[in-house]
């Protein structure tokens, strides 16, 4: 690098210290961050937990003073350099320039954080392809394992959002690169909802045909497409504590609407039943647009990782879907009608107990 470009390089890096001082606790959220790339330079502005750092604390107290950073800054900036990494295929690139913002939430840097603002810039090959963004420095608390990464070039947008089981992402990666991506978080969004796989449990058990299973699945993914649609163009949201319970409610009473039906012998047909589904489905949509609530992509990306999204979610659905109806399809088989209705039963009570608890521990706890 010129000294001429050093120079630039040090008065942007010091002017933008100054605004990051002055509007930390309005522009900057805690583990959030940008990496704006522009020609061979990507800018990054980063606030990771003091948790994700080691060998700074000196008084025990899990916070980060004036005093600790001025004498371990070199310690810190050595653990951000292997932390946070920008690689291509030409290589891994160089986080040059490193600073660290203490400013607390009231503009007083003497009071300890539980945060640290970093900025630095990466030096980026000019033929550089294939751009990764990796992050090793996550905080121990539970609510610390998460990053959020918006990434720009020009007009060109992207969010990425990093955890310890996927500590790396492409940087604005190619369409069929983000539609893939997309899959994979619906799937994985549904495998580890652990109300949503009850809800969908609960939907399947009156559903044996796969015909008829297919469909009540589409109509569940058609309803919450809608609704992430609803959220991503026209600002459709609703706060996690109305939508939580709300998706608790779902299930109890779709267990309760089969308990029903099964107990008075009124067979609801399968157009009723999909259209029940379709209604739960638009407020199980609230819960997975949470995953979306910015995209940080426009245009047909945005369209493209909503597809991919609820490609994903169905897809998930019917790894879980599949195995439970071959399931209890071998239970009728074998152990007869009895053993079947029993089946049902004890799954729908259990449906119902786990649904309620959900409830009421979403609203009162």
């Amino acid at each position: 690098m010129s000294l001429m470009r050093q120079r630039l390089f040090s008065l942007v890096l010091v002017l933008a210290w100054s605004v990051a001082s002055v509007a930390q606790a309005h522009l900057v959220v805690s583990q959030r961050g940008t990496v704006n790339i522009v020609d061979d330079g990507a800018f990054m502005v980063l606030s990771l937990p003091v948790s994700a750092f080691s060998g700074f604390d000196d008084n025990q107290d899990g916070l980060l003073s004036v005093s600790e950073l001025r004498a371990h800054a070199g310690g810190i900036e050595a653990q951000v350099k292997q932390g946070v990494t920008l690689s291509s295929q030409q290589g891994q690139s160089t986080l040059e320039g490193v600073m660290f913002n203490l400013a607390s939430s009231d503009n007083n840097p003497s009071v300890p954080l539980t945060h640290l603002v970093i900025l630095g810039r990466f030096t980026i090959h000019p033929q550089a392809t294939g751009l990764t963004l990796a992050l090793r420095l996550f905080g121990t608390g539970a609510d610390e394992q998460t990053e959020q990464i918006t990434v720009t070039r020009g007009a060109e947008a992207q969010l990425i959002t990093l955890t310890p089981d996927h500590a790396q992402a492409a940087v604005l990666p190619s369409a069929w690169a983000i539609f893939a991506e997309q899959v994979r978080l619906g799937a994985s969004h549904v495998l580890s909802g652990a109300d949503h796989l009850l809800f969908l449990l609960v939907v399947i058990v009156a559903a044996l045909r796969v015909q008829h299973m297919v469909l009540v699945l589409t109509c569940f993914t058609a309803g919450h497409a809608i609704t992430l649609i609803a959220c991503a163009w026209y600002g459709l949201a609703a706060p996690s504590h109305v939508v939580e319970p709300a998706i608790a409610a779902t299930i109890v009473g779709m267990a309760v609407f089969d308990r029903r039906a099964q107990r008075i012998g009124v067979a609801h047909t399968a157009l009723g039943r999909m259209a029940l589904v379709f209604a739960c489905a638009l407020i199980h949509g609230l819960g997975f647009a949470g995953v979306l609530t910015d995209l940080g992509l426009q245009g047909a990306d945005r369209a493209l990782s909503i597809v991919g999204f609820n490609a994903g979610i169905e897809l998930g659905q019917l790894c879980v879907a599949l195995p439970a109806v071959l399931l209890l399809r071998g239970v009728r088989q074998l152990g007869g009608a009895a053993a079947f209705a029993q089946t049902i039963h004890l799954a729908s009570s259990l449906a119902m107990a786990l649904g309620a608890f959900w409830f009421v521990q979403r609203v009162f706890m």
